[in-house]
């Protein structure tokens, strides 16, 4: 899908030239951008013929623009502008003049940069240009005069600076992408693993089985052929090369982008493959990298993987090519394989190489000779570029998003917290108004006061109940302790209880636990308490609100505190 002409706030694109309120020659220029709020208009100079590789751009701006003296930080924001209406450009000149048609700054912006200046690109003051830019184009208009020569300067000794000899790569012959070059190679940057006399057996049967298999099943035959094959296979994996070629043919999924010119004939990165040397029935799984060496193919974007940009008549000749072949291509590949080390997986272990290209054509037609694109190891040093800034911007996008879960995450908790809280606060507190409030039971502060049990009986039922059961039963009461008599201590409130035991002071309130009975003392049946715990209170109110504040938070520990 191409990119459609759009508004970027405050910048208008248009595809015409509109009138010109700068001193720019419409005729030798072509209008890409304007904004009236940044008072700026970008021309693309050479008219319709101004998108190149290497384009030459004017900004004319206003006095009052608020890019005065940073202009630069227009293009980044505008990428996607030179992506639609020149994608390949990769650096431009950009020539500053303000109302007046002054020139004013001059500077390069790259591509690879993001569009920002380019880091070796900048281009001197423009009072420092030479006569031929700045000067008038009428001739008529120019003034001759003398300029007397300048005295002689000094003679100064010459520094030679060191001559840098640069040394050049040797060409490297190519091998065959084969199992049999695959697996020198493994054994070249995993040297360790010829240390294994099961990946020995496997490389010295290479070219053939037949001397393997020949002594495999004599112990001492196979100990003095491992012996023999063993120098020969070492020496064979330090000489492994690492540039490999090899040609694949693929039928395509063909499709033709008109807005971007781009032919998409998808991925031409091979899948990754497996290779394995086996004998007859042995397939050496059980040496030090089971027997396998894996090949994968590093990841490129896919504006750079699948798209050809291809325009017009360009675009057309690929197409029919295509359409004759139905949709085959021929890719012929240079790659160099790096160490990737050992996989060790559940259940499956392999030596691992990496592959990153060097070279790659792709060819279609019925000979197979039409090339439709040609990537060499520059082009794929920049997409690697591009590739890991896309992946660099994933994981900050992935990053980002995490944080916002997380902060999301948080934001519940917190609010699953500030509910509880609530909650708490109001059962805290209704339990706090029930023991300190006006219509306190007095019994109950008693109790809790006693052993934090709030529960406590009615002493005017002790003896029915006793009677009715047929026997004691353990009884909880609040009592003011009244006389002592032959029976026990007579209760002052309630009336008809007595309470038995030691420790007990006449006048004061307790509250006891212990076991009750019923008895018939001069014909009324009295309520009577073994007292086995008593805790004296000091009045009829056993705990203040203090008291009562420190039992609440003691069953809500959060408790925000009473409200009066």
């Amino acid at each position: 899908m191409g990119y459609r002409r759009f508004i970027l706030a405050p910048l208008m694109i248009s595809a015409v030239a509109l009138s010109l309120p700068f001193d720019v020659e419409a005729a030798e220029t072509k209008q890409i951008a304007r904004s009236s709020k940044l008072g700026i208009e970008l021309f693309g100079v050479g008219g319709d013929n101004w998108c190149k590789a290497d384009a030459h751009l004017k900004l004319a701006r206003n006095a009052d623009s608020p890019l005065v003296d940073k202009e630069e930080t227009l293009f980044p924001t505008i990428a996607k502008v030179f992506d639609a209406e020149c994608p390949q450009m990769e650096v431009a000149r950009v020539e500053v003049t303000d109302s007046a048609g002054t020139l004013t700054r001059d500077f390069r912006i790259a591509k690879a940069s993001g569009w920002a200046i380019a880091p070796e690109a900048a281009v001197g003051d423009p009072a420092q240009k030479t006569a031929e830019d700045v000067s008038p184009k009428d001739d008529a208009a120019k003034e001759i005069t003398e300029v007397p020569e300048a005295p002689p300067a000094p003679t100064v000794a010459k520094q030679e600076k060191p001559v840098v000899v640069e040394k050049k790569q040797p060409d490297v012959k190519p091998v065959s992408l084969t199992a049999e070059n695959v697996f020198w190679l493994a054994a070249k940057y995993y040297p360790e693993a010829l240390n294994d006399d099961r990946v020995i057996d496997q490389l010295a049967s290479i070219d053939g089985c037949k001397e393997y298999n020949a002594v495999k099943n004599n112990e001492f035959d196979y100990r003095d052929w491992r012996e023999k094959v063993r120098p020969g296979v070492l020496v064979s994996s330090l000489a492994a090369g690492d540039v490999f070629e090899f040609t694949l043919d693929f039928r395509v999924d063909r499709g033709y982008d008109f807005d971007t010119s781009m032919l998409d004939i998808g991925s031409f990165t091979p899948r990754a493959k497996t290779y394995s040397l086996t004998c007859r029935y042995d397939n050496f799984n059980d040496n030090v990298i089971a027997g396998k060496v894996s090949v994968s193919f590093e990841g490129l974007p896919d504006s750079f993987n699948q798209k050809i940009y291809l325009p017009d008549n360009l675009g057309r000749s690929a197409v029919d090519r295509l359409q004759e072949t139905r949709n085959e291509v021929h890719v012929t590949y240079r790659a160099r394989l790096k160490d990737g080390g050992l996989e060790d997986e559940r259940w499956n272990r392999f030596y691992k190489l990496k592959a990153e290209f060097i070279d790659v054509k792709i060819y279609t037609g019925k000979q197979k000779d039409y090339l439709l694109v040609h990537h060499d190891e520059a082009k794929f040093v920049a997409a690697r570029e591009q590739h890991m800034a896309e992946v660099r911007k994933a994981a900050e996008e992935q990053r980002r998003a995490e944080e916002q879960r997380l902060a999301a995450q948080r934001s519940h908790e917190e609010e699953l917290r500030r509910v509880q809280q609530e909650r708490e606060d109001a059962q805290a507190q209704k339990l706090y108004d029930s023991l300190a409030g006006d219509g306190v039971v007095p019994a109950k502060l008693a109790a809790l006061h006693h052993d934090g049990n709030p529960s406590f009986d009615n002493p005017y039922d002790i003896a029915a109940s006793a009677f009715s059961r047929g026997q004691k039963f353990p009884v909880r009461a609040f009592v003011e302790v009244g006389d002592r008599d032959s029976v026990g201590y007579r209760a002052k409130w309630p009336s008809r209880v007595y309470l038995t035991g030691e420790g007990l002071e006449e006048g004061d309130w307790y509250f006891v636990s212990g076991m009750g009975d019923g008895q018939k003392i001069d014909g009324a049946l009295y309520s009577v308490i073994s007292v086995d715990k008593a805790t004296k209170c000091d009045g009829r109110i056993c705990m203040n609100k203090e008291d009562v504040a420190a039992y609440v938070r003691s069953q809500y520990p959060q408790w925000s505190g009473a409200r009066e």
